[in-house]
């Protein structure tokens, strides 16, 4: 009987001080995990090495080029980030952490300092590589892209980030219509950041639609440049139609939405551009206001880039290999054979096969009978001829040609 109890009295300090050992080993193992967070120099030379061979394999360096580098606090301080793109909505791209380019650092002491590098983020210009690369940070918009839905503006700024001169956030920040209570640095702030050589342009369709977005715009920058992009209006009501129906289970015909409430603004303000332009010209000189139409942009986007980079002063950079026309989708799309196209695939998010945008492009319209849609035309000929005659030019629009 004395020597049971012996024996479960040994096996149980002998659980008991494996416990404790455990217990001891898993906090020495917190203890070190945290001082490294604090300062990773003092990560054990031994982890530290095998950190660097491993980030040598990742960059397909040889890893006996690592014998040079120092073992008592030669880790890198940081390793180089991809940075988030910060948008009004709060939306965040993941965060990837690369191993530093040992061709982007400096020696100080027996430290390795990796040099600071600019983000490399879908929709900014590449990263600049040089020793005397300008300072890169967000910057105010020099030209806003204001209206209308429905009318390419989606395009028409992806079209423009190509130009290596450009940049812009990805999604529509509503500043000057929701967010203005925010302030300007807020706005800046969402803003990719960019050079002093560098324009900086926003896009949001629905600022042409209030006078007081317009006039909160003047207040911000009296001289900012204003793009206006427009739509054969017969067309743009079958988009809006399609966009509003495809997300939803209830369906009617084209004559009978349009039909339902003909002088209600949700319908009719679709074709009177004129309307909403004469309120831009208001408060902003002609010379600074750009007029371009999506049908022009779809035959043939490239004059419409060409004239558009005339109008913000930036350096001719598009070219005719860029694009070529998809027979399928009735549009122009990228080359995806062309040089330029790697570089549109880390701005832009196109398909890889075809090139060609995502989104509601190619969506197909609904049919409109020969009578219906000759009444339209009777309806909104005015408000087109209004246009051509406020803007001091005319396009060149299926429905309406002679």
């Amino acid at each position: 009987m004395f020597k049971s109890t012996t024996v479960k009295v040994f096996v149980g300090l002998a659980a008991l001080s494996l416990l404790v050992f455990i217990v001891l080993q898993q906090s020495l193992t917190f203890h070190r995990m945290a001082m490294f967070l604090q300062d990773p120099s003092k990560k054990p030379s031994r982890v530290r090495n095998r950190i660097k061979l491993q980030n040598a394999k990742l960059q397909g360096q040889p890893t006996a080029s690592l014998k040079n580098l120092p073992d008592g606090n030669g880790a890198f301080t940081q390793s180089g980030l991809d940075s988030t793109i910060t948008t009004s909505h709060t939306k965040k791209e993941s965060v990837q952490h690369m191993p530093p380019n040992p061709s982007n650092v400096a020696s100080k002491g027996n430290k390795i300092l990796e040099k600071p590098t600019s983000p490399d983020v879908r929709n900014r210009p590449e990263q600049q590589t040089s020793k005397t690369s300008p300072e890169r940070r967000p910057r105010l918009p020099k030209a806003l892209i204001i209206g209308f839905s429905k009318c390419g503006t989606a395009a028409l700024r992806t079209f423009l980030t190509i130009h290596p001169d450009v940049v812009s956030p990805i999604l529509e920040l509503r500043y000057f219509t929701l967010y203005y209570s925010k302030g300007p640095e807020w706005y800046r702030k969402q803003m990719p950041p960019s050079t002093e050589q560098q324009l900086t342009i926003e896009k949001t369709p629905s600022y042409i639609m209030t006078n007081e977005s317009l006039r909160r715009i003047h207040d911000f920058d009296p001289k900012v440049k204003i793009i206006v992009i427009v739509r054969d209006p017969i067309v743009r009501l079958q988009s809006q139609y399609a966009h509003v129906f495809s997300h939803s289970d209830v369906t009617t015909s084209f004559k009978k939405w349009w039909s339902a409430k003909p002088d209600d603004k949700s319908v009719y303000h679709f074709c009177d551009y004129a309307k909403y332009i004469r309120q831009v010209y208001k408060l902003f000189p002609r010379e600074q206001v750009l007029v371009l139409s999506e049908d022009d942009m779809e035959r043939n986007p490239l004059p419409v880039l060409k004239e558009a980079e005339a109008f913000l002063e930036l350096r001719p950079a598009y070219s005719n290999d860029m694009f070529v026309f998809d027979k399928s989708k009735g549009f122009y799309c990228f080359n995806t054979h062309s040089e330029l196209f790697p570089r549109v695939l880390r701005l832009v998010k196109v398909n890889r096969t075809t090139g060609c945008l995502g989104g509601d492009k190619g969506r197909e319209h609904p049919p409109i009978g020969k009578d219906f849609l000759e009444h339209l035309k009777e309806v909104i000929r005015p408000l087109n001829e209004d246009l051509f005659k406020l803007i001091g030019k005319r396009f060149q629009w299926d429905n309406f040609r002679t």
